[in-house]
């Protein structure tokens, strides 16, 4: 009875895939969500420590399942990287430990002192070198393997280069809490793999919707990873609004400034209306983007509400790992939803971004009451 307990265990855990990341992803999103909605109150930021905390016992514990199942069988880790779906969801292991990151900035600089702005920016340098690492190497390999081959499904094909565009929502937030000599580089670290990630963001988009088009919706059980397209635009939304921010604060008055300035013109007077002016434009692009967030958004849920059979669908389909996909993309279109709110100093904005934020944080404890209910009664997502 002993061994075929231990046995149903060993089984268990090897069916834990790279794409349980996205349950940290999705509870470190919520925490850091909370930190930033506009209208606290007593008691929230201690909600969202104990959400931080939930979310690091998720990581380390997921972490140690992956590792016994690469570990009790050799050819385990290749074949994961070899499956036509799961290899695509290797990109949600550093975007975990993004949400960390960002979590830590935020519940752990106002407490545990100067030594952890210094840890962080040393783990920001490090975080970006595994980006840009996964980022080329994990895209040479699905070209290498044509992947697209085996997984029509256009979308997933974004999580390899989400790491790296990440790396631009992280340096909008540590940029504020560095001195500013060494806020300058990560903000243009930022900007770059920003950029990159967007970019190649935007040849997967062009696939996507051609297929969209031309074959229609998704499964059923991939129609919740249609809200991964949320995801690109929100994030690139609210970092190029926070590294310009970022800045205003932090760039040296002389900073891009041209040599053919008038000497007899302070520099003071330029460098401020300059950072003002790439503000103005950040903010007017993320705009631009928040509402192709928005359609993307809107698509998700309107192909979700077809399967309904009130509607005359098929039905939803059973909780399963791409539920959590209407989670952290969507956290970043409330976040971004937050930060266009503040620079365009609209109340009306930001309670609308409070209400998302209530509507977001439902979503999230449905989907892991969810997910706790079918662990707990012997399934798997």
């Amino acid at each position: 009875m002993d061994m075929e307990k231990k046995t149903s265990i060993r089984d268990r855990l090897s069916q834990v895939t790279w794409g349980w990341y996205s349950i940290c992803m999705a509870t470190g999103g919520i925490a850091v969500l909370l930190y930033n909605t506009p209208h606290q109150f007593r008691g929230l930021e201690a909600i969202g420590k104990i959400i931080y905390i939930f979310n690091l016992v998720l990581f380390v514990t997921i972490s140690l399942c992956l590792i016994v199942r690469f570990t009790s069988r050799r050819p385990a880790l290749r074949e994961s990287l070899q499956h036509p779906n799961e290899t695509h969801f290797l990109g949600t292991a550093p975007l975990a430990l993004a949400t960390i990151i960002l979590g830590a900035n935020s519940y752990g600089t106002s407490s545990c002192g100067p030594w952890l702005t210094t840890a962080l920016r040393v783990v920001f340098w490090i975080y970006v070198a595994v980006a840009i690492l996964q980022a080329i190497l994990h895209n040479w390999y699905l070209y290498h393997r044509r992947m697209a081959a085996s997984q029509p499904f256009a979308i997933p094909r974004l999580l390899p280069s989400f790491p790296a565009m990440l790396s631009g929502t992280i340096a909008s937030v540590l940029a504020a809490n560095q001195p500013a000599h060494h806020a300058v580089p990560i903000l243009v670290a930022g900007v770059t793999l920003q950029g990159f990630g967007f970019l190649m963001s935007l040849f997967v988009y062009a696939e996507y919707f051609y297929r969209m088009n031309k074959d229609g919706l998704p499964e059923a059980r991939e129609r919740p990873e249609l809200f991964i397209a949320v995801g690109p635009w929100s994030f690139t939304a609210l970092a190029v609004i926070g590294m310009a921010n970022g800045a205003v604060q932090k760039v040296p008055v002389d900073w891009l400034i041209s040599s053919g300035a008038s000497s007899s013109q302070s520099l003071e007077s330029v460098s401020p209306t300059t950072a003002q002016v790439a503000l103005i434009l950040a903010s007017l692009f993320a705009i631009f983007l928040w509402f192709l967030a928005f359609h993307s958004l809107c698509v998700g849920i309107l192909s979700m509400l077809a399967l309904c059979r009130v509607f005359g669908g098929e039905g939803v389909p059973a909780m399963s790992l791409p539920w959590w996909s209407m989670v952290f993309p969507n956290t970043g279109f409330v976040i971004a939803t937050i930060r266009i709110g503040s620079v365009l100093q609209s109340a009306a904005i930001l309670w609308v971004a409070s209400v998302m934020t209530v509507v977001q944080v439902a979503v999230w404890l449905v989907v892991l009451g969810a997910s706790a209910w079918v662990i707990l009664r012997g399934g798997m997502l």
